[in-house]
């Protein structure tokens, strides 16, 4: 029987220094997604002891950063930078473009081709076979590890969970099994939501421990758990895994960045510091008139204390963006060396308010979030002001938009924006026209109907895969 064991001093030492002397060697176009799910820091054949069975633990935990920071992955996430969080929030309405490049102007503009290289699908991809990878080491080498193969499969289970949430109907989970490809099928996000469920299954059943690492990856898989229910439409189920007994308003599974190695985090870097992408606001200016987005959230002009902003020209140093025309807002939530929450305690009360609204219980709904309100936790190093209560909406709908509208602002710049606007059509029956931001672009045309990612182009290297099945929300 597996036991929750304590890591050796020893095997600590090594698994970290390996994981931060560990360089990736570069993919050619044609290899690049192919033999994603064999991307290692360190080739799983040369895993030979307990020690670099944790060092390749090391850095497959790691991996799951790429939805967010380019460090532990093969470089930057595209060929602008940025990663697939701060491209969720450029497809919606966290963020505008800020720069020249013509690929992140169409994901602003939501008019995304299926070619775009700044769409991140093949960094998230092929960090799944080097967890693949790490679980096989770990179970054969050191595997009384309970809580780090828990957290290794919750690690498979959220990347799987990120594909589904923001890509098109049409995803392979292809692997590589001693270097041999077994290409994927097409799944549908649904199908993809299973395996994910199913990993984050495994980590729950593996992880039986007692001590305090083992509670705490527990808390990250009912989390990833009950997330991936939201997904599938079942709120209570959600709800019952992550009440405060179980998941604390103050927990966090934080990505962290190392100052000693000179990392710096995804969102400062593309927003604070090259501003390529600006803190965008349903207040523009459009051909010299004013205009309102529609359905685009004022997160600037909102002074919401949730998300805090400052204007480039009053920032200190001034930043200034890189197009030089686009109004520059920076986001003050997270500075160059702070974490940033895969899953936390927000989470879970926003997946108890939810379930509420689900109910028809509007005044319980009001009670979750109103209470967060007045008692806001830290998002990340950041301590929120409180803010007033929010008066009962008098309308199932008037709730569903209240709820999301409370729900952006509690989790900007996350990685949920876009599920939430694609949940928004398929399970509140809502359309494209209500949901995404439509109308006047700020740099001239109209907004286009992109309403997720789709696969990348370079899959097509699998001959099962043709393209997206559809484009459904």
């Amino acid at each position: 029987m597996m036991r929750d064991m304590d890591r050796p001093r020893w095997v600590l030492r090594i698994g970290v220094a390996a994981a931060g002397a560990m360089v990736i060697a570069a993919c050619n176009v044609k290899d690049e997604l192919l033999a994603p799910q064999n991307p290692g820091l360190i080739d799983p054949s040369a895993v030979t002891s307990p020690a670099a069975a944790y060092a390749l633990k090391v850095g497959a935990v790691g991996k799951t950063r790429v939805v967010v920071d380019g460090a532990g992955s093969s470089g930057n996430c595209n060929s602008n930078s940025e990663c697939l969080w701060e491209e969720i929030g450029n497809l919606t309405d966290e963020y505008h473009n800020s720069d020249f490049q013509n690929t992140r102007q169409d994901i602003d503009q939501r008019s995304v081709s299926d070619d775009n290289p700044s769409i991140s699908y093949t960094p998230v991809t092929q960090s799944r076979g080097f967890i693949r990878d790490a679980i096989g080491a770990v179970r054969q080498f050191i595997p009384d590890s309970i809580a780090d193969l828990g957290e290794m499969y919750n690690s498979l289970g959220f990347l799987e969970m990120s594909l589904a949430e923001n890509f098109c109907n049409g995803i392979p989970l292809g692997h590589t099994v001693n270097g041999e490809i077994t290409y994927g099928a097409p799944l549908t996000d649904a199908q993809v939501l299973d395996s994910a469920a199913a990993h984050v299954d495994s980590a729950l059943a593996i992880n039986t421990g007692s001590s305090a690492q083992a509670a705490f990856i527990k808390q990250q898989s009912l989390l990833l758990k009950a997330r991936i229910l939201v997904d599938q439409g079942k709120f209570a189920q959600a709800a019952a895994l992550v009440p405060t007994s179980a998941v604390p308003t103050s927990y966090n599974y934080f990505f962290a960045t190392s100052a000693s190695k000179g990392e710096s985090f995804g969102i400062w870097s593309i927003v604070n510091s090259v501003a390529r992408l600006s803190v965008s606001d349903s207040f523009e200016i459009v051909n010299g008139v004013p205009t309102t987005t529609k359905n685009a959230l004022p997160f600037v002009s909102a002074h919401d204390p949730r998300v805090p902003t400052t204007d480039g020209k009053l920032a200190s140093p001034a930043v200034a963006p890189e197009d030089a025309t686009t109004p520059m807002f920076i986001q003050n939530i997270w500075s160059r060396f702070d974490p940033v929450a895969m899953v936390s305690g927000i989470d879970a009360r926003l997946i108890e308010a939810e379930a509420k609204l689900n109910a028809s219980d509007i005044p319980g709904m009001m009670s979750i979030l109103n209470a967060l309100r007045a008692a806001p936790p830290k998002i990340s190093n950041y301590q929120p002001a409180a803010m007033p209560a929010l008066p009962t909406p008098t309308s199932q709908d008037a709730a569903t938009t209240l709820f999301f509208r409370e729900k952006a602002f509690w989790t900007f710049g996350r990685g949920q924006r876009l599920n939430d606007d694609r949940r928004q059509l398929r399970q509140y029956k809502r359309t494209e026209d209500q949901v995404y931001p439509t109308g006047s672009y700020f740099k001239g045309g109209s907004y286009g109907h992109t309403i997720q990612f789709p696969v990348a182009s370079a899959e097509k290297a699998n001959p099962l895969f043709t393209g997206c099945i559809d484009r459904n929300p």
